[in-house]
Formats: structure tokens, C-alpha cells, sequence
């Protein structure tokens, strides 16, 4: 669940080429990929605020097409979608700039139709969210968005969170931990990247951005560290695991996202924890070999 946008993709990392129009943002990342992973098996649904305009219209259809579910995707009349622009380097790392400061899913859960996308989303079993998703919402939509959360999992369900820490979207650092550590409290499993951990909260190595995360109350851990092992936490205990580094890096955008999908989609199937690594390093590996952020992939296999 997040805010959706128009992406401009200069996806060579040459200034003098032109940039392409793409639809995307981190929680669509993940819904993308795990629709491609599971396919009819599990029902992937996305929400978002866009406008009543021709391109909310086209990313509306983008997004059934590609197989995710659209029906919780609330038109905000005379809104347009949010704009960023991705810039990648020689090395395929990727930066990024925004105009999204009036995007309508800054309005989520503060329109009149919050009460219906309320009781909606009660009937899902997962909620995935991230760190852009909290910052972008406006402070009374954030208030009521983890006022959902508790009677999301009162119900039964289950929360997902990805720290996804942007500065430029943050009032402060100070809010931003603030505001992402009551997300981790009541994770149910976090997928943070260690490179967020250490920026936002300066530790000093994985197995204490794993100590602080659960800690706090997540009750499983999955600690995104690049091209290096994964440390995941899950009943009680924490263990590495190892993954064979890409080949091929064109550009790094949906890196973690991509992962994210495939982990998800591993431990909803019923695999554990290895399984799942596997299953997430083995999707990034395909995303970050191509340009751009939605990219065909091969679903991992069990």
C-alpha cells in the first residue's frame, strides 16, 4: 500500500538520452512481482489514491494487466499522480528526484471513501506497507492508517513492513524514527535493507539492526544486506544466509522490492526461511540484470 507514480527512467544513466515514461513505486514493486511469482495463487491486490486523469486511467489498466488486483484503488477527481525521476550510474546504482508533494495517495485514509477501503482491506490477510508509504501520507491519514493496523490484526491479519527510508520525504530524522519504529512494532515480519538501518539509525552491523528491530516487537526479520549474506530472525533465533552475487548489475532500481516479493511469496506458499532467501535473491538477481524497475521474470521455483 502506497503512493503510486509517473516514473521518467533515464535507464542508460546518459544525460543526453531521453527518459522514459514508467509506472511504479516501491509497495507496486512488490505487488508486481509477487502477482508474477504466484499468478492466480494468491490474490494480490494494490491500494492507492490516483486521479480521474488519462494516465490514472492508464496506470489503473497497467496494473490489471500485469495481474494485480485494482479494485482498491480509490479516484481522487482533479488529482494527478505523483512524478519521479531515476538516474543510474555507470555502476547501475540508481538516484532519485521527486514532485509529489499534491499526489492524491497522500489523501488515503482521510477521504469519505476510507470507511469502505477499511473494510475492504479487513478481509485480506496481509498488509504490506513501507517507510514512503508512512511518509507521504498526511499526519491524520498516518494517525488513522496504524489506528487500522491494530484492528487489521485484531481481525487476524498479518503486516508486512519495509523501512524504505527516503530523507527528502521525512519532516526529520526524529520523525522518521519515530514513525517507522511503530511500524516495526507491529510487524509481523520486517524486511528493512541494512543501508536504511545505518542511515536512519546508525548501527554498526546487521545483528544489531536485527537486535533493535526485534526488540521492538517484530516477530520475524528479514535483513536485506546487497550483494552480501542475509540475516533473517524468526522464533527467536537468527541466522545468516549466504547468496550467490549477480553477474550482471544494469541498475539496481526495485532491488529490494523485487525481493521483498519473493521472500513473501516463498513464506505464504508454506516454505521456510532458506526457501525463501533463495526464492528473493534469485528474483532481485533477474530484476537488477535488466533497466528499469518492472522487468519480465522467471518465477522462482520450489
Amino acid at each position: 500500500m502506497s503512493g503510486e507514480n509517473i516514473s521518467g527512467e533515464n535507464i542508460s544513466g546518459n544525460q543526453d538520452e531521453l527518459y522514459q515514461k514508467r509506472y511504479g513505486g516501491d509497495t507496486y514493486n512488490t505487488a508486481y512481482y509477487l502477482a508474477q511469482c504466484a499468478k492466480s495463487a494468491i490474490d494480490v491486490s494494490y491500494v492507492t489514491a490516483l486521479g480521474d486523469d488519462t494516465i490514472s486511467e492508464d496506470m489503473i489498466s497497467t496494473f490489471s494487466t500485469a495481474g494485480v488486483n485494482t479494485d482498491l484503488i480509490e479516484k481522487i477527481p482533479g488529482a494527478v499522480p505523483g512524478l519521479y525521476a531515476i538516474q543510474t550510474d555507470e555502476h547501475g546504482e540508481r538516484s532519485f528526484l521527486y514532485w509529489r508533494s499534491e499526489a492524491p495517495a497522500r489523501q488515503l485514509f482521510q477521504t469519505p471513501q476510507s470507511e469502505t477501503l477499511k473494510s475492504e482491506l479487513l478481509k485480506k490477510d496481509w498488509l504490506y506497507f513501507s517507510g514512503i508509504t508512512l511518509a507521504i501520507l498526511h499526519s491524520k491519514g498516518r494517525e488513522a492508517f496504524f489506528e487500522f493496523c491494530q484492528d487489521f490484526q485484531a481481525k487476524g491479519g498479518k503486516i508486512a513492513f519495509d523501512i524504505n527510508y527516503r530523507p527528502r520525504l521525512w519532516v526529520s530524522k526524529d520523525e522518521a524514527r519515530s514513525i517507522i519504529d511503530k511500524a516495526y512494532a507491529i510487524s509481523d515480519l520486517a524486511l528493512p535493507s541494512y543501508d536504511d538501518e545505518t542511515l536512519l539509525f546508525k548501527v554498526s552491523s546487521p545483528q544489531e539492526a536485527i537486535d533493535r528491530i526485534t526488540k521492538l516487537g517484530a516477530k520475524e526479520v528479514a535483513l536485506k544486506n546487497g550483494a552480501e549474506e542475509v540475516y533473517v530472525h524468526s522464533h527467536g533465533e537468527t541466522e545468516k544466509h549466504d547468496i550467490i552475487p549477480a553477474n550482471i548489475v544494469t541498475d539496481t532500481t526495485s532491488a529490494g522490492d523485487s525481493f521483498n516479493a519473493g521472500y513473501l511469496y516463498a513464506r505464504l506458499s508454506g516454505q521456510d526461511t532458506p526457501a525463501a532467501v533463495k526464492a528473493g535473491a534469485n528474483l532481485a538477481k533477474q530484476v537488477i540484470a535488466k533497466a528499469g524497475a518492472i522487468v519480465p521474470v522467471t518465477p522462482p521455483t520450489f
